[in-house]
């Protein structure tokens, strides 16, 4: 007993935490959301405490102005009553710590170990949503199955980003082509019996942008062609994708939505509402009642006015410098694209939802943004990023890096 005890102490002390939390959160998201946010929370409150962590996680660029922009929602929700709005701003925070830190301990296998604990996750994620509809079909044929997530429109956005994952690593490990190809076929199902409209949207942006960059251009044609065929297809036989018909009766709702939320951000520009202010005045604008502003940019204005609206544009402008750089000096470049590719979703899912919001969702999407932490000290410090406005006309280099 006494040395399975000593070879207890040995292995924990060999466990290397900066391997273990990026491992563990990627995983709890394919857990119900409870789990992602105890886990989140942990992995912010670990970097906060200790010195060694938050001061290499805080060492980026602007991450500390936006860490202090973030803190502002809390108090502004405070002031509103808005105690829903206090817990999505300490969240929100702790996302954003927790981003910070992945993006300090990247490195390129780090990276592709999460992206394949992913796809394998959301195989199973899969299977629980095809029992679902299995389950309910007979009684609810129109059931939209959400696996564990908590709506079938924030399954869609996951599989989004599920489906550039995959892509990515077929592109960067060959010798596992079949099974990328299944957890693609698999996701795109998933796709296809959540029912998710905005999603459906995102992912033929995000794929034509990922061909595009890759130079994929026969592909990219190919795609384009079937997604024309799937939408003909859907107009045409309607009982393919049942949801079509009711285009009409959501964009309706949208428009009320879109209408109040903008009687929302003129009554409160500056600092807006807190997160989650649409349920606070939808009533008052005789808004369409739901959870959201179904528009990313509204929803941002809305919740945090014109100063937290652009604290995040701001930082947001820095990340797109720092990716053209690395772009231009050909460091990760896969990685990049899969980036790229997935804001483009973002942005194209955005206009008509804003399921990226969302603890799931978001940290996903942070933790493809935390591959910018590799070799990042070469585009922040030897291209020397002086000025928020200014890039450096360096020549293009031919940067060599051990991962893609």
């Amino acid at each position: 007993m006494e040395s399975v005890s000593i070879r207890l102490q040995a292995w924990v002390k060999q466990l290397d935490i900066d391997t273990a939390a990026p491992m563990a959160l990627v995983i709890s998201l394919f857990f119900p959301f409870y789990l992602s946010v105890v886990t989140v929370s942990a992995i912010a409150v670990m970097t906060m405490v200790n010195y060694r962590m938050r001061s290499k996680a805080l060492e980026s660029p602007y991450c500390k102005a936006l860490l202090g922009a973030l803190i502002v929602p809390f108090f502004v929700s405070a002031v509103y009553n808005n105690y829903m709005g206090m817990l999505y701003s300490m969240l929100v925070l702790a996302a954003v710590i927790c981003a910070f830190y992945l993006r300090s301990v990247m490195t390129g296998s780090l990276f592709n170990r999460m992206m394949d604990a992913a796809c394998v996750a959301s195989i199973f994620c899969a299977g629980l949503a095809f029992l679902q509809k299995a389950a309910l079909f007979s009684t609810a044929p129109d059931y939209r199955p959400t696996s564990v997530f908590s709506n079938a429109n924030y399954y869609g956005m996951m599989i989004e980003f599920l489906v550039l994952i995959a892509l990515y690593r077929l592109f960067t490990n060959s010798k596992e082509r079949v099974f990328y190809s299944v957890v693609i076929a698999v996701n795109l199902l998933g796709l296809y019996f959540c029912a998710s409209m905005s999603s459906c949207m995102g992912l033929l942006c995000a794929v034509l942008v990922m061909f595009y960059l890759k130079k994929y251009y026969k592909w990219m044609g190919l795609f384009l062609a079937l997604a024309v065929f799937a939408a003909a297809s859907s107009l045409l036989f309607p009982i393919l994708f049942p949801r079509v018909e009711a285009i009409d009766t959501t964009f309706g709702q949208r428009l009320s939505i879109w209408a109040a939320a903008i009687q929302g951000i003129q009554s409160h520009p500056i600092f807006g509402m807190g997160p989650t202010s649409y349920q606070m005045i939808y009533r008052v604008f005789d808004g369409y009642q739901t959870y959201h502003c179904h528009n990313l940019l509204l929803d941002t204005l809305l919740n945090y006015g014109i100063i937290g609206a652009g604290a995040m544009g701001l930082y947001i402008f820095v990340q797109c410098k720092i990716l053209w750089l690395r772009f231009r000096n050909h460091i990760c470049n896969e990685m990049n694209i899969l980036l790229t590719a997935a804001f483009a979703a973002v942005i194209a899912h955005g206009v008509t939802d804003v399921t990226v919001y969302w603890i799931q969702t978001g940290m996903l999407f942070l933790i493809l943004f935390s591959s910018t932490g590799i070799c990042a000290d070469y585009v922040e410090s030897k291209l020397r990023l002086p000025k928020l406005l200014h890039i450096p006309s360096y020549p293009a280099k031919t940067h060599t890096h051990s991962v893609y």
